[in-house]
């Protein structure tokens, strides 16, 4: 799945609201949004922190970094921030 296609299936729970939707509530409350933001943020940063030869796990930080894009995204689109403007000013920073 591509970022633009997830921002696409958030949108549309921002739309539809389906009952019983995690998307749709954390679309609905952008304080829990940002409390997961942080909370993602930080279990990426203790897995990608462990030594490579003392309990580091390469799918555990998969599953992080999964969940922390998730996450953003679900504030982006919460605050109607489109995925194009942060790709663009990550483009912008390059030249």
């Amino acid at each position: 799945m591509s970022l633009a296609e997830l921002e696409a299936v958030l949108r549309d729970r921002k739309v539809a609201a389906p009952a019983g939707s995690y998307a749709a509530t954390l679309l609905a409350d952008p304080d829990l949004a940002c409390r997961k933001i942080m909370e993602e943020a930080f279990e990426l940063c203790l897995e990608l922190g462990r030594p490579r030869d003392a309990g580091f796990d390469a799918q555990r930080a998969v599953e992080e970094a999964a969940d922390l894009l998730f996450h953003v995204l679900a504030g982006l689109v919460g605050a109607d921030v489109p995925l194009e403007s942060v790709l663009a000013e990550l483009t912008a920073r390059r030249r």
